[in-house]
């Protein structure tokens, strides 16, 4: 009998141990716990019920007039988006929600949600690990489907932070408010800049968290603190959002991952490149299309210090992107290169998603430099030389 009473001490020790681990595991890369809103609360999903209380939605705290709506679900005569699954949330006027996330003081993350809005034309979402903070604007729909993904970066300033989402509205109807739905996140890494390439980050193989099941890519909103940024190394200069696409839902130049520009001189992306005064350089990219089908003319326009230069997209039959270059002469220590779409493109399938050219592979390198090999191969052709005319006398 007291052997049994020692074994179930040590079992619940154990029990006490593990379920402690539990709360201390620093956020692994992916959907965040109930990220997708489908976990039913206690008393089972509301059928129309506003929730109230603070823990009424599993893994999440609210605030305000938060409701978990359905697919389907109506609102007057208009039926509500939901992103992804069966469930969402909707925030009313000032609502939140919050989780509580383990994560490395120090570190950068991105985190990837879907969006939507609902009654208002000028609804708007923050979201924010306290003190940082970014207002996005869900005025413009990128895409037919009435929501989009979106990635916002923070540095953690502690091991425990809180992710809120909050709605800084306030229409008359307390029940309007933008839907949010798939939440993850994902630690960033700052890529190592390339033995002969200034640029970091040219591939964007390094970005923020995509679902694979999720065929819209991830907008990036302005952002310009070249330090937190779910693109790390670039900035996105301008009002409107570019696109981060990936190869399972794309047509990308190079590697898995690329960026799609929308929304003509309203979606900048820019990086400051370390140069050397007065020397000279060249800028490369992958120029393409994204297989969206995309209306074209698309073109891009680059620009690397004071040099600038407009480039079209010339569609060939054998590859579905080109390289294009500019030379220019450094003027400064730090040289800003930047892209934006010279259209505003639509897809022709629905004329309404917005869509435009790739940028990929970007690089900026010493144009002194034999690059392209051609100096090392004229090397070992005159080495090849010399050994027959040896061989030969």
């Amino acid at each position: 009998m007291a052997q049994s009473s020692a074994r179930s001490k040590w079992v619940s020790l154990l029990i006490l141990f593990f379920a402690h681990l539990a709360t201390t595991i620093i956020a692994d890369d992916g959907p965040l716990p109930n990220g997708d809103f489908e976990t039913p609360p206690t008393n089972g999903f509301p059928s129309d019920d506003i929730l109230d209380g603070a823990t009424a939605i599993p893994s999440w705290k609210s605030n305000g007039t938060v409701e978990l709506v359905e697919a389907g679900q109506k609102q007057g005569g208009m039926i509500l988006i939901i992103p992804e699954g069966r469930h969402a949330v909707r925030l009313g006027n000032d609502a939140e929600i919050r989780q509580e996330v383990k994560v490395e003081k120090g570190s950068t993350y991105s985190v990837t949600f879907s969006a939507a809005r609902t009654c208002a034309q000028l609804e708007s979402l923050n979201v924010s690990v306290p003190p940082a903070s970014q207002t996005i604007d869900l005025q413009t729909l990128y895409n037919v489907q009435g929501w989009d993904p979106y990635a916002w970066a923070f540095e953690a300033e502690q091991d425990d932070v809180s992710l809120v989402f909050r709605n800084p509205g306030m229409e008359d109807d307390p029940t309007c408010g933008p839907i949010i739905d798939d939440i993850a996140i994902k630690k960033l890494f700052s890529p190592d800049r390339p033995k002969d390439n200034a640029v970091v980050n040219g591939d964007f193989e390094e970005g923020p968290w995509m679902f694979r099941n999720t065929s819209l890519g991830v907008l990036l909103p302005t952002n310009l603190d070249e330090e937190i940024s779910s693109l790390p190394g670039w900035n996105v200069e301008s009002n409107r959002a570019i696109r981060y696409i990936d190869s399972y839902h794309f047509t990308v130049p190079e590697g898995k991952r690329a960026i799609e520009l929308l929304s003509g001189k309203e979606g900048i992306i820019s990086q400051m490149v370390e140069t050397a005064p007065n020397k000279p350089y060249r800028l490369t990219f992958s120029l393409g299309q994204a297989g969206d089908k995309c209306k074209q003319p698309l073109a891009v326009m680059a620009f690397a210090g004071d040099q600038a230069q407009n480039i079209h997209y010339t569609p060939d039959s054998n590859s579905s992107f080109q390289v294009a270059n500019l030379n220019f002469t450094a003027k400064a220590e730090r040289t800003r290169i930047a892209f934006y779409s010279i259209y505003y493109n639509t897809r022709s399938d629905d004329m309404s998603s917005l869509c435009g050219p790739v940028v990929d592979d970007v690089k900026v390198w010493f144009s002194g430099s034999n690059r392209n090999g051609l100096g090392v191969l004229g090397l070992a052709l005159g080495f090849a030389f010399w050994v027959s005319i040896f061989v030969i006398f």
